[in-house]
């Protein structure tokens, strides 16, 4: 069932905003899981960007439940994408052990939220941030600039 929830303008929201991304109202949290499935499978089909997008505005901005595999062959159909192979992939958990071992995986480095970004394989920021803040956690880890 999903979660019905009221806010006013979040922080995500804000930077969001301040970065260009379109954020719409939203009056539900869905559960994501069978969309992480999906996105594999769009990954394995070529698809992982243009796929991973579509579903940030189906929730992000349309407020779509993106736990549908309904929505989430909309979402594949709509990208030229072989709809009826992603919907028997959703319906036999194909891809379900992988998203599994990436759950396991961000457990234990810490993951309590999302967004989380993790640098040098160790928890790093929990939430939305400003992009200075990305800039000196690459610092910190030592990474150079492009």
């Amino acid at each position: 069932m999903p979660e019905r929830f009221t806010s006013g303008r979040s922080g995500f929201t804000q930077l969001a905003e301040e970065a260009g991304l379109t954020v719409g109202k939203r009056t539900h949290r869905y559960n994501s899981t069978l969309a992480h499935e999906a996105t594999e499978w769009a990954k394995d089909n070529g698809a992982e960007v243009p796929y991973r997008w579509a579903v940030y505005k189906a929730y992000f901005v349309d407020n779509t439940n993106i736990g549908s595999p309904d929505v989430l062959g909309e979402i594949a159909n709509g990208l030229e994408l072989a709809t009826s192979d992603l919907l028997t992939a959703l319906d036999e958990h194909r891809y379900r052990d992988r998203v599994q071992e990436q759950y396991d995986r961000a457990r234990q480095v810490g993951v309590t939220a999302v967004p989380t970004f993790v640098a040098d394989d160790r928890l790093a920021l929990v939430g939305a941030h400003p992009y200075e803040n990305f800039h000196k956690l690459m610092e910190q880890v030592g990474a150079k600039p492009h």
